[in-house]
């Protein structure tokens, strides 16, 4: 999805959106396509501003920065921080500009406000103008965002990872069944799940965990399904995450960040990608090839069209056994 910013109003408004929580006291910086004199957002990321200066430096060496053609992108940056870390704000956005310019990004604008709620003052600290901040659930993008693809912001990015908090646990596998019908049953269950969430049940979850893990090309199979419906396939993974554990609730995790991913929620991606690192850590287990592949991924901002061309050559060309 195109997002159009053409003021500082604008692009205050939309951080939220990108993130799908209310930043507070962080350092965000959005990366924008060269597209004549539009603004159009082609990635985002954030980190705290406690962290040190170090992280300017780091942010620098993992975003975008270079297109395709060998052009330089543009970076918008924000310092969004109440008084008391005013001074670090500062110091972080020039560490930011110096670490990027020397990169060959050009930096559009750097902003400050300390919150992005409405009715706080923003301001141009390379300019001096100054302006208040609007309500982004009202605003255009927030608002497209939430009626054309369902994206909820959250107060703080701790909501988002309670998403992927274990619920009950779903019964033992159904594996009574002949193992051709046990496939077949199973595929066929997920692939009506992932046109409506509302099917899946405890019992398709535990065939479904026990499917993925046990066979990669029937697990391939379901990321390449699940992700031609990208957002109600991380709806469907996200649940089975819950629902499963160990092995199968990395796996289940793992799917379920493909698809945010690919439905450019790049947040709850990584969020996802977090908590199949913890489910491993827990077990004593090794990250799996797929959650590696996906958290480069996402570390390198690989644009989520990419990642979609991707697993369509892999739909037009089936994994062997």
């Amino acid at each position: 999805m195109r997002i159009n910013l053409s003021s500082n109003t604008d692009i205050l408004a939309v951080t939220p959106t990108l993130f799908g929580f209310v930043p507070t006291n962080s350092i965000v910086a959005i990366v924008l396509d060269n597209i004549g004199d539009r603004h159009t957002v082609h990635v985002s990321a954030r980190y705290d501003i406690d962290e040190p200066l170090d992280a300017a430096a780091q942010l620098a060496n993992t975003l975008p920065l270079q297109q395709p053609g060998g052009g330089m992108r543009r970076v918008l940056l924000i310092a969004i921080a109440d008084s008391e870390h005013d001074k670090h704000a500062g110091d972080h956005l020039d560490a930011a500009q110096r670490h990027m310019t020397a990169r060959g990004a050009s930096i559009v604008k750097r902003l400050h406000t300390p919150h992005v709620e409405a009715g706080h003052t923003w301001t141009d600290i390379d300019t001096g103008d100054t302006g208040t901040t609007v309500d982004y659930r009202t605003s255009e993008v927030g608002l497209l965002m939430a009626v054309e693809h369902g994206r909820i912001v959250r107060a703080t990015r701790d909501d988002i990872a309670g998403e992927f908090t274990p619920t009950e646990q779903a019964p033992a596998p159904d594996v009574d069944a002949d193992a051709v019908e046990f496939v077949t049953h199973t595929v066929r269950g997920m692939s009506t799940a992932f046109e409506d969430p509302a099917t899946l049940t405890p019992q398709l979850a535990a065939n479904a965990g026990l499917l993925i893990t046990a066979n990669i090309t029937h697990r391939d199979a379901l990321l390449i399904v699940s992700t031609e419906h990208p957002q109600t396939g991380a709806t469907v993974w996200t649940h089975l995450a819950r629902q499963l554990r160990g092995r199968a609730r990395i796996e289940a995790l793992a799917l379920a960040a493909a698809c945010f991913y690919c439905s450019d929620d790049a947040v709850r991606a990584a969020i996802a990608l977090e908590a199949a690192h913890h489910t491993a850590a827990d077990a004593g287990q090794p990250d799996t090839t797929l959650v590696t592949l996906l958290d480069t991924a996402v570390q390198a901002a690989l644009p989520p069209a990419k990642l979609r061309q991707l697993f369509a050559q892999l739909a037009a060309k089936p994994p062997a056994e």
